[in-house]
């Protein structure tokens, strides 16, 4: 059994949950789609693309670096059907994120913030979130900030400091005493600069879902997000006026929590191991 953890993300534990004879191939997660050949493109390796932001004219040096490569793995729906449409020469497959199977819903979460704003911000929810507090200042809201080589999160009414975001347990620690969290897909409103209009549902969804936040999102229809089934979630807020109707909403009431456990079902990291299994023996791919 070889796999090469390429990522900061702990995809590793996936393969604690496969069977795989060794020697044959190895399963290797790229977190930035390569644009060069390199000595992972040959008939030994599998990449898991998990990032895929390239333009148009970096096809042709996306085919190249994986041209030898006997399998593809997608992580993107949205990428997998555009590849699929553009008749892409390379096997490839479509295999989605996934959340750990320790982040299972098993208790109820006490909630001690109205809001927090983690990871990248949506200029526009950003927008609505400042007119709301604007409106609501009593409204308890935790933003972050880098400072000393840490994010720390406060409390913008008051500048207290609640805690310290650096590691992914910190983060999730704090999404689970917030009733309400943001979401983004990568290419809405300018929110990541170099995603070229690509918008796939990232593993930030599931967490906030895990969590037992209510979601307040700005996303696209697209492929990922059908995939996902995002509306099951969330909406697309599109006005300050329905952002300002749904914080007044989700700061009163909790989550459903058997709708959130029932869609959480699909996206275990148990759950992709299955479809991985199945990839692989259509595939004829022994590892």
């Amino acid at each position: 059994r070889k796999i090469y953890r390429r990522i900061g993300v702990p995809f590793f534990r996936l393969f604690n949950l496969l069977d795989f004879r060794h020697g044959e191939k190895a399963i290797m997660f790229d977190v930035s789609t390569k644009q060069q050949d390199g000595i992972y493109n040959n008939k030994k390796y599998i990449p898991c693309l998990i990032d895929y932001f390239l333009d148009e004219i970096m096809y042709s040096n996306f085919l190249n670096a994986y041209r030898k490569n006997p399998l593809v793995l997608i992580s993107s729906r949205e990428v997998y059907e555009y590849l699929v449409t553009k008749e892409c020469p390379l096997k490839v497959a479509h295999f989605p994120l996934s959340l750990p199977d320790q982040y299972r819903i098993n208790e109820i979460y006490d909630k001690e913030y109205d809001l927090i704003i983690a990871g990248r911000e949506n200029p526009l929810l950003m927008k609505y979130v400042n007119e709301y507090e604007y409106e609501y200042p009593q409204t308890r809201i935790l933003r972050r900030r880098y400072e000393k080589g840490h994010f720390i999160y406060y409390l913008s009414a008051t500048g207290e400091i609640v805690g310290i975001g650096d590691s992914r347990e910190q983060y999730i620690e704090l999404l689970k005493k917030s009733k309400i969290a943001l979401y983004t897909t990568p290419g809405m409103d300018g929110t990541r600069k170099d995603a070229n209009g690509w918008n796939q549902v990232t593993p930030r969804f599931l967490e906030e879902i895990s969590a037992q936040c209510h979601i307040i999102a700005r996303y696209p229809v697209n492929a990922d997000t059908r995939w996902y089934e995002m509306d099951k979630i969330c909406t697309c807020v599109k006005s300050y006026d329905e952002f300002k109707n749904m914080m007044n909403d989700f700061t009163q009431r909790d989550v459903d929590i058997n709708l959130y456990k029932k869609y959480l079902e699909k996206h275990y990291t148990s759950t992709r191991a299955k479809v991985l299994k199945q990839i692989l023996k259509e595939n004829n791919m022994g590892i």
